[in-house]
């Protein structure tokens, strides 16, 4: 943990900034053997998307370690540590097989668990092939992305299927964007609605609709036993109230509801708009590998383009870093405002304030997991319900409330009211649970 350091009060002040102060190292390094990089590998990472699998292996670092993804021609993922465990060379430049992947240099071949299936060079009485096995790492191929777990085989958790990823009548494209920074301060962004009115509306003025501009009431909740935070996000548009949940799940994971909300019509629950993970290549480079949500509840207004979502692409301004320099500069978005912060940022020299309790909250509760991990115990997860799905509560709640009064207190006390009855009713199916919020926000709205 980093303390705050002294910063200069009179103007004119370059000369006095602090300097050589060093990163939270705790919070922001995640190799091999780091407390930040053991905490992570107790989760199932998503690696890459499934369309990267071609008949060619695939390079890739995560975390810190070089590995290839492959898909044998039975079918079979694999993700292996990528230097031969003969001579070292790289496997990136293997042949994919019918059963593993065979190294160029001298045939060895290596099955997907890491299995040495063949020294071709050696005796024939030789054991050699029998004496240990190569580095490899369980996968799950799950609608169009391949997750990696790369922690110990003795504490593998269940894949978490979140339940906004079990939606009925919904599609999910993948895609996957490089970020040239550390995984933090990808991952601090969705617990930030703030930036929401000043990046994405006030200042640029051209992301997302004029709505976004409003001030709104916000109020965070930390997940119990430390799994995550969620946002109430509430904020009055003309004779509606719109209440837009938020969450991060602990470490990587983040939900953000409809990217196109309009707030001109009631709506109840409309899930999430993506689904995210922040995961780290190295600690100055991270991979944002996610889902995009579409059904006929999101993007009413039809600003959506499913051709604009893949690999190193998504339908939404400021996300990539393929805009010329001169265009960031004139329109900024999530892209300029996270790799703008350097390739790690210097938490000592940052001056948080109320805007930024999601961010505290975080930091804390990332810093809790990775220090229980280190005392031998393993990290809090949400467990999930009947139905198998690990719920959530990422999602918009529009209401009409006419001419009631637009007291700041009074949005609170409502966003509040539609945050509880979204929790309440999480155990609840999709269609149980939705219209349960419906006739519950309706009836509390009337009381008003």
């Amino acid at each position: 943990m980093t303390d705050q350091v002294a910063m200069p009060r009179e103007p004119y002040a370059g000369y006095h900034q602090p300097h050589d102060v060093r990163e939270d190292a705790e919070l922001t390094h995640i190799g091999p053997n780091t407390p930040c990089g053991e905490y992570l590998r107790r989760f199932w990472q998503p690696v890459c998307l499934t369309e990267q699998l071609t008949d060619l292996p695939l390079a890739l670092t995560i975390m810190g370690e070089d590995l290839v993804a492959f898909r044998d021609k039975a079918g079979q993922i694999g993700v292996l540590n990528r230097h031969c465990s003969h001579r070292g060379t790289s496997l990136e430049y293997g042949i994919v097989s019918d059963r593993g992947i065979r190294c160029c240099y001298h045939g060895w071949l290596f099955d997907v668990d890491g299995t040495i299936l063949e020294t071709p060079g050696e005796p024939p009485d030789s054991r050699l092939k029998d004496s240990f096995v190569h580095g490899a790492y369980p996968t799950r191929e799950f609608k169009g992305l391949v997750f990696v777990y790369m922690g110990p085989p003795g504490t593998m958790p269940e894949f978490p299927v979140f339940d906004t990823l079990e939606l009925p009548d919904n599609e999910m494209i993948p895609y996957a964007i490089h970020y040239p920074c550390n995984w933090l301060q990808v991952n601090e962004n969705p617990v930030d609605p703030y930036h929401s009115v000043f990046l994405h509306s006030r200042v640029t003025e051209a992301h997302f609709n004029v709505s976004w501009g409003a001030l709104p009431v916000v109020e965070w909740h930390v997940k119990e036993g430390g799994k995550g935070v969620h946002l109430t996000n509430t904020r009055r548009w003309k004779d509606y109230l719109w209440t837009r949940i938020n969450e991060w799940v602990a470490p990587n994971f983040a939900q953000t509801p409809d990217i196109y909300q309009n707030p001109d019509r009631e709506k109840f629950f409309v899930r999430a708009g993506l689904s995210k993970w922040a995961v780290p290549v190295d600690d100055t480079n991270t991979m944002i590998i996610a889902w995009r949500h579409f059904n006929d509840e999101l993007d009413l207004d039809g600003r959506s383009e499913r051709s604009d979502i893949g690999l190193n692409k998504v339908d939404f301004l400021g996300q990539t870093g393929a805009r010329s320099y001169e265009d960031g500069q004139r329109i900024p978005g999530d892209y300029e405002a996270q790799v703008g912060q350097g390739p790690i940022n210097i938490h000592a020299l940052g001056n948080l304030g109320y805007t930024d309790t999601g961010v505290a909250l975080l930091r804390r509760t990332l810093r809790e997991g990775i220090r229980a991990v280190q005392e031998g115990n393993d990290p809090p997860t949400i467990p999930p319900t009947n139905s198998g799905h690990v719920p959530t509560q990422c999602g918009d709640v529009i209401v009409n409330v006419g001419s009631l009064s637009e007291d700041r207190e009074l949005q609170a006390k409502i966003g509040r009211a539609m945050g509880k009855i979204i929790t309440e009713t999480e155990s609840l199916p999709y269609r149980e649970r939705k219209a349960e919020i419906e006739k519950r926000a309706k009836a509390y709205v009337s009381e008003l």
